[in-house]
This record gives structure tokens, sequence and C-alpha cells, in this order.
């Protein structure tokens, strides 16, 4: 278990005044201390007492107005005990200890429904009118054209400075409206990954060339997006930018979500994606500025099986000419596997006899580079 943290939230803008709230921690009161603790954060927080008469009040099913009227009292009015409430329940909601119910009903007015698939899995995405663009433009590319019942069904829902994901009524995320694309992006291919049929998933970048597959490997830095892009642009067929697929066959499918650019690789990307610097600019979680591009060479393979024919680890070194040396089985095997997730999250037989039809059919190589340039003229010259 993780260290715990002990966290002292005095305070209570609840953004949901009209939508009861549903708390998400467990209270108890140990030797004159108020000590809540949250499972799903595996953390412990110390509250006051206002804020532990708050915390009471959510659970006893109270709106905003009639917990700032139980906590007033001879020395805090009306409108000061208000201000607390709001203050924590802004705390405990940015913390996840609280969250709103599931809208009982979302009106068509005010709001704006896309369909869109993922490996023949069909999402329908409800956003209200103020939040579906640009949000949505980053998942065109994967909308259904003919109406389709959806198999699953996610509502976006404003809550103050605040956004709520529900998914089939239940809710899953809370973050903030920049934050939305990449949160929806997650929620996508979590759902894709769960309800897929595969033998493994591996963290790896895919391409088409002459109707084969290059998978680019590598670890958080290593610059798999940008040059996924840079060889968009020199003529590969996209298919992936971080997850892709194999089948029993060992064959790759790639999951072509809009890769996501960070602020760092916007100006190294200005030659091969001149579009770039129009695309409006998202948040991560971690708060890191980023823009999505989809590239124009999306490849109609990524809707079917394509063997793979080669497997390229990167690694960035801005001190060593750039070269593409072969590797051996082991490494490409130990390249391949960093960061894989199989179904049920275990390796298993089928799984691993599919990465190894894989490693024995793929030329395998090591890519030192540190420009753009010299990446994408090997890796041309070598996937012929």
């Amino acid at each position: 278990m993780k260290p715990q943290r002990l966290t002292d939230l005095t305070g209570a803008s609840c953004s949901a005044e009209d939508a009861p709230l549903v708390t998400q921690g467990r209270l108890v009161r140990i030797r004159g201390q108020n000590i809540l603790f949250s499972a799903s954060r595996r953390a412990i927080f110390a509250l006051s007492d206002t804020s532990a008469d708050i915390w009471h009040a959510l659970e006893d099913g109270l709106p905003l107005e009639a917990i700032a009227v139980r906590i007033a009292n001879d020395s805090v009015d009306a409108h000061e005990a208000r201000g607390q409430v709001e203050v924590a329940l802004s705390d405990w909601e940015r913390l996840d200890l609280i969250r709103p119910r599931a809208p009982s009903q979302i009106p068509s007015h005010g709001h704006v429904s896309q369909l869109v698939a993922v490996r023949g899995l069909c999402v329908r995405i409800v956003y209200p009118a103020a939040l579906a663009f640009p949000t949505m433009t980053i998942f065109r590319h994967l909308e259904v054209r003919r109406e389709r019942i959806a198999d699953i069904r996610i509502e976006v829902v404003e809550g103050g400075d605040r956004v709520h994901l529900f998914r089939n009524g239940d809710w899953i995320h809370s973050c903030s409206p920049d934050e939305l694309a990449t949160v929806l992006k997650g929620q996508l291919l979590t759902d894709a990954l769960e309800h897929g049929a595969y033998e493994l998933a591996l963290h790896a970048a895919a391409l088409i060339k002459n109707d084969r597959m290059l998978l680019l490997c590598g670890s958080p830095g290593a610059g798999k997006t940008t040059l996924t892009l840079a060889l968009a642009h020199a003529g590969f067929g996209f298919a992936a930018d971080d997850v892709t697929v194999l089948d029993s066959m060992g064959h790759g499918l790639g999951l072509p979500f809009a890769p996501a650019v960070k602020a760092g690789a916007w100006p190294l990307l200005a030659e091969y994606c001149p579009d770039l610097g129009a695309a409006p600019v998202f948040r991560r979680p971690d708060r890191k500025r980023v823009r999505y591009v989809v590239p124009s060479g999306l490849s109609a393979a990524t809707s079917s099986p394509t063997p793979v024919g080669w497997i390229v680890l990167l690694r960035r070194d801005h001190d060593s000419p750039a070269c593409l040396e072969p590797i051996d089985s082991v490494g490409a095997l130990h390249g391949l596997l960093n960061g894989a997730f199989a179904p049920g999250r275990e390796l298993g037989g089928s799984g691993f006899e599919a990465l190894a039809q894989v490693i024995g059919s793929a030329e395998a190589y090591c890519l030192t580079y540190s420009g753009l340039d010299d990446a994408v003229r090997l890796i041309r010259k070598t996937c012929r």
C-alpha cells in the first residue's frame, strides 16, 4: 500500500446545487479527530469539526442550502456558512471524494451526440453543446456514418468548473473542461481493450508500408508520437499512435486514436504537420498541454489484421550519430513486452505464442537518433 497522506481539509463550491451528491469515503472519529478514508485514493484526510458536519449532511442527502443552514450558528452567519460549504465541496470534488448522482435523463435540447466505433465497439458520447467543440473533432475520424445501437453510452455533464462523465449511468470520472478530450480518449481506449478479442495489447505505434506493419516501441520521451507523425507525412499509413493489439496469428491491429502531441514537440513537427499550430490546445490530467492531430495517411488497414514486418525500438541520443542496428530476438521481446497488456492482466500461453510469431517473422532493430529527418530516412530505407 502507498504511504498514507494526512491532509487538513478545513473548508467546503458546490457546482451541483440542484443534484444530490454521493460521498466516496468513510468518516470516523478517533480520539477526538475526524478521519476520512478514501478507498479509491488509498489515502486518509483529517477534517475539522465543521467539515465533518458538512460531510455528515451530505450523507444525509441534504442540498447545498440546507447544509449551510445546518452549520450556521451564532458565530457564523448564513452567507459565511454557505461559503464554507462551497469551499469544502469544491475540494472534495477535485479529490474525487464526492460525485454527483447520475442524471435521470439528459434532454436532447442543448446537447450534441456523437457515435464512434473502435474495433467494432460502438460508443455514443453525449456532450453539452458548450463542451462539444472542439473536443468531438478529435474523434471525428472514428464516427459511425450509419445509425447503430450503441454498446456503451457516455454522458458528459457540466458541474460548475468541473465536468463529470457517466458510463451507462454510472459515474466514472471528473475533470476540468480542458482535460475532457484526454479523459474521453483514455476511456474509449479502456473500453476497447476490455471488450475486444485479442491475445496481447502492445504499447507501440503502428504504421503500414507495403501491406506490412511497422511497430515503434520506446519508453516515455523516446519520441514515438513525433516519429509516427513524421513517418505518416513521409508516406506510411497511420494505424496507431500508442496501442496495437495482436491476434492469435501474431498479426497486428492498430487502435487509431488521434496522437497527442506535447508542447515540446510542436516546433519539431512544424514541417511535417503544418496544420498542427492551428489545432486547439487541451490539457492532460497532469496539466501538460497537448494538441491532437489525425494524420492524413490514415490507413484502411486499421480495420483488418496486418502481418508485422518490422519492429523498431527507439533510443533518443543527442550525442551519437543516427543508426539503425539489428537486435536479437531477446532484445525485441523485451521491447514489445514493455508496457504490454494481456486480457485478464496475465500473459498466457496463447499470448506468448502470438508474440513469438511476431518475433520469428519480423525484422527487429534499435534506432538511435536525435533528429527526425535522420530517423525517417533510415526507416524508409529499411521498410521496403
